[in-house]
């Protein structure tokens, strides 16, 4: 089961290039590592883009909502609801994530300062290329794992409002390992490298997650007690993925 999730698959492949491609370019020097560390961060904003694609499909093409119970917005109401949430939450994360900076990179003087922090990240060397890696990957999962398996037909847009957050903290996480690792060994490259290699294991676990995966299958087949607890299973794994 570990080498169907570590192993380069059709189904993987782009999360394997994206890595690669991004450890080439920080082991020869071709991009200030830094840059790295703080495209990871911003990829906080492409994942949300890509959710709001996400719920007006659903919102559309998905399940209809069985329960008069919970959250009962579809299309733009829910999209613009999300952006409110959605948006909040990147804020204070911002607040918190430039804080973890301040001092230690000159141009950060004030975590508070989002638009110009914000200006400051985005105009660095390099980030155009990096943000459009992470784009491209991204969109193939997007289609892989959302779109090409119709796993839209899967969700009503309630199910799905809150799904990215599972995806958002773990890569959080990650970026704030990266910081103590920029402290620890007092160089950019280390944290940047193992930035990468972290976030290219939580991307093949996540990436295993998909509909038609065999790890997920395999998984689902070891712990269930029943084949209802096995379809159930796969079914709230998957839900992880998105």
């Amino acid at each position: 089961m570990i080498s169907a999730i570590l192993y380069p698959s059709k189904n993987n492949i782009l999360v394997w290039a994206n890595a690669c491609f991004l450890l080439l370019l920080v082991l020869f020097n071709q991009i200030d590592s830094l840059t790295v560390v703080f495209a990871y961060f911003l990829e906080t904003i492409v994942i949300g883009l890509f959710h709001i694609v996400k719920l007006w499909i659903v919102s559309n093409y998905g399940m209809e909502p069985t329960s008069d119970k919970g959250l009962q917005l579809k299309g733009l109401p829910l999209i613009l609801f999300f952006i409110a949430h959605y948006g909040i939450f990147v804020g204070v994360q911002s607040v918190f994530a430039f804080a973890l900076f301040e001092g230690t990179i000159t141009e950060i003087t004030d975590a508070f300062y989002l638009v110009q922090n914000y200006w400051y990240v985005i105009n660095r060397e390099g980030m155009s290329v990096v943000m459009a890696s992470l784009v491209v990957t991204n969109l193939g999962y997007f289609y892989t794992n959302f779109w090409a398996n119709e796993k839209y037909k899967e969700y009503t847009p309630s199910a799905i409002f809150i799904k990215p957050y599972v995806r958002i903290f773990i890569q959080q996480f990650v970026v704030i390992l990266a910081f103590f690792f920029f402290i620890i060994f007092s160089t950019a490259k280390v944290a940047a490298i193992l930035l990468i290699l972290l976030r290219l294991l939580v991307d093949l676990v996540m990436v295993s997650l998909n509909k038609d995966s065999q790890a997920l299958d395999n998984l689902a087949r070891k712990y269930s007690k029943s084949y209802d607890h096995y379809l159930e299973m796969k079914k709230k794994y998957q839900e992880f993925s998105e």
